[in-house]
């Protein structure tokens, strides 16, 4: 019998299918509107074993509202890049969307507005040094894509036109609709946010004054919301817990969300061994996903000839040219089955993309005093092979060039 099996069991009599496919959509969504009424209902129906393990094991709090249902998650370490708004590329894009919700919390339900009234609101009201101009086509690009995720969101609705005109001439029009949602996007604070002197100071608000409960949020959070854990990242005697406790943890993630506790001698990380379809996993199906994979086979394949050093806490410091160095080494090796557009990339964009990759999945870091990148032992947990029969296709096809030569 195994250490988990050993464990009394807890949520596997309540937390069936509905109620595992309802947990990940309210963890992969920022909220469910009534509008999809097929999710929405869903968790209505198992509203009941969804807050018991939510708000018993990490302290979220779920919503359950006539418009829409959510599960208000929290963090409590310090922003990672990985975590900002998939669709928005600069800073302007955050500093819109903030505007746009000022904006927007003026209308009263159903109100309709025009694009153009929106536009003039962002252009009076944006702070700092830098102005927006219209005229600027990445500026309008970045109010379309704000556009497009309030929309995604439910806070307002097109009635007529299209945002994409705008990206092309500031004068295409487009007639919006607020919806009632948008009174409740932005979270209740104790107090209001100008008055918080740091980010540890909102982030201490979602910690209960209970230390032994504030550290069992800690751990589950930040095991469900990071890729890895690595023990110098958590708080003092945090790590001594997920140790101690491994056997309840695995087996909470496993009967609620079908996810496996992997701990190592530093590292600690939740694995889903079956593809899902509300879940955010690696690998994916963009290209990337291969790059990383056959990355990671060449620095398996680099240890194995003595060519990577690994440190004694398990990871491989290198140098830019170092990096560089072996990725060209990866694409010429196993390049041949990547997508056109990756293998056309130059050396430069690839390596930087690659690198972003690593970095938003735990598996790279950059020392920024010494200018190095240092690879993680995650990433020691992944490899690629391409299926025998395509390798025997183009060993045939490489074999056949060889005797035209």
């Amino acid at each position: 019998m195994s250490e988990l099996q050993k464990t009394e069991s807890k949520y596997a009599a309540s937390f069936d299918d509905m109620a595992q496919e309802a947990a990940w959509e309210l963890l992969e969504r920022f909220w469910i509107p009534r509008s999809d009424i097929v999710r929405y209902q869903s968790v209505r129906e198992r509203e009941t074993i969804l807050r018991q393990f939510f708000q018993e094991k990490l302290g979220f709090r779920l919503i359950v509202h006539y418009e829409f249902v959510k599960l208000e998650k929290f963090l409590n370490t310090q922003p990672a890049p990985w975590m900002g708004i998939d669709s928005f590329f600069e800073v302007r894009d955050y500093v819109m969307f903030c505007l746009l919700l000022a904006y927007l919390e003026g209308k009263s339900i159903d109100d309709q507005f025009l694009l153009s009234e929106i536009a003039e609101e962002l252009k009076s009201t944006y702070p700092g040094p830098e102005s927006v101009v219209w005229t600027n086509y990445e500026h309008r690009k970045s109010l379309v894509r704000v556009l497009q995720q309030a929309k995604e969101w439910y806070l307002l609705k097109m009635v007529d036109g299209d945002e994409q005109g705008f990206a092309m001439t500031e004068s295409a029009e487009v007639l919006y609709e607020v919806t009632p949602l948008v009174k409740y996007f932005l979270r209740a604070y104790p107090k209001d946010l100008t008055h918080f002197q740091s980010i540890d100071e909102v982030l201490q608000v979602s910690q209960p004054d209970n230390e032994t409960l504030a550290r069992r949020y800690r751990v589950y959070r930040q095991l469900l919301l990071s890729p890895v854990v690595r023990e110098e990242e958590l708080h003092d005697g945090d790590w001594l817990y997920l140790r101690n406790q491994r056997n309840v943890i695995a087996r909470d993630f496993d009967e609620t969300l079908g996810l496996s506790l992997e701990l190592y001698a530093k590292d600690a990380m939740l694995m889903l061994h079956e593809r899902h379809q509300a879940a955010t996993i690696f690998p994916d199906s963009r290209a990337i996903s291969d790059v990383v994979l056959f990355f990671a086979r060449t620095v398996r394949e680099k240890i194995a000839d003595g060519t990577c050093t690994i440190q004694k806490d398990g990871r491989i410091l290198m140098t830019q040219v170092d990096y560089e160095t072996l990725l060209h080494q990866c694409k010429l090796t196993y390049g041949h089955g990547w997508g056109k557009a990756i293998r056309d990339m130059s050396p430069k964009a690839l390596s930087a993309q690659l690198l972003n990759e690593l970095k938003s999945w735990g598996m790279a870091q950059e020392d920024g005093t010494d200018g190095l990148i240092v690879l993680m032992p995650s990433l020691g947990r992944i490899i690629a092979r391409y299926p025998e029969d395509y390798e025997k296709k183009r060993q045939k096809g490489v074999n056949s060039q060889d005797g035209n030569e």
